[in-house]
């Protein structure tokens, strides 16, 4: 086995992460991944904890990628956030500028505080909770490097139901529990083969930047809980609709994403439910 290869998925047992490293494979690209708890089965994966810098240079230099993909996250803790998503963008940065790859860093739409929604690649981040500032200290670690790509997404929904959000939505229908889902918050979910198939062609284009890759329709976390039931074959009479702005919590109410960049650069990117009235940031 040929200890190189062009593209390094880092996090590739994640959701993400491994429909990422299947979308380069189906394009005849050699991919390599890495995982820290998760292992998934494969050949060319190795175990990796970014928030260590030897251990993230010694990879990197040992498969020499043409291309590193940042694909690993945790939102478990605070300290877990500083460590993976932080001291991890830090490192890949430092390593990627020190072989020579070009690295592609997977964001979020909450780096923006959700004060106004469809937000543009050249509206400034304005974080306003923990995860979304981790995200976007990640962000300014990436752009010190002179070849980068920062794509933004939304909430990664997969057809086969194994993604975050049904996996929760499934979880506690079945339970019996009765979910809580705003009406008045509102995001881009992607279907996950768009974000992959997104992923792939932006590499190949070489496109830098910041890009904004989600789904065409904005949907509010109720509507989409809807959605998700009953694609997953459960009641959703089990949702109720609340407000967010009467729930006390700081999270962003509007983090719609505009895409017109990324389609305007032939990628594939598709409303979640065109059956629903939602908001298009056109």
């Amino acid at each position: 086995m040929s200890s190189r290869c062009d593209v390094c998925v880092v996090g590739a047992s994640g959701y993400a992460g491994s429909a990422i490293s299947g979308a380069f494979r189906e394009a005849d690209v050699s991919v390599c991944g890495t995982f820290f708890r998760h292992r998934v089965p494969g050949e060319r994966l190795r175990r990796l904890d970014v928030s260590d810098g030897e251990a993230v240079e010694n990879l990197l230099r040992s498969w020499s990628p043409r291309i590193v993909i940042n694909a690993a996250a945790d939102w478990s803790t605070k300290s877990a956030m500083e460590a993976t998503i932080v001291q991890g963008a830090r490192n890949l940065a430092a390593a990627c500028a020190d072989v020579g790859c070009r690295l592609i860093h997977i964001s979020t739409d909450v780096v923006f505080d959700g004060r106004k929604g469809c937000y543009t690649e050249s509206d400034a981040p304005r974080p306003v909770h923990d995860y979304g500032k981790a995200k976007a200290r990640a962000e300014v670690e990436i752009s010190t490097l002179r070849d980068y790509l920062i794509i933004r997404t939304s909430l990664i929904i997969g057809h086969d139901g194994a993604d975050a959000q049904s996996r929760w939505i499934r979880s506690a229908l079945s339970r019996g529990s009765q979910i809580v889902l705003f009406t008045d918050e509102y995001r881009s979910p992607i279907w996950v083969e768009d974000l992959a198939g997104g992923i792939v062609r932006l590499a190949e284009a070489e496109v830098g930047g910041v890009v904004h890759l989600a789904g065409t329709q904005g949907l509010s976390r109720y509507q989409l809980g809807v959605f998700l039931a009953e694609r997953l074959g459960l009641d959703p009479a089990g949702i109720t609709p609340g407000l967010q702005e009467e729930s006390g919590l700081v999270r962003p109410k509007d983090c719609t994403l505009n895409v017109n960049k990324a389609t305007g650069l032939g990628v594939r990117l598709r409303p979640l439910a065109p059956q629903m009235e939602g908001k298009y940031c056109v």
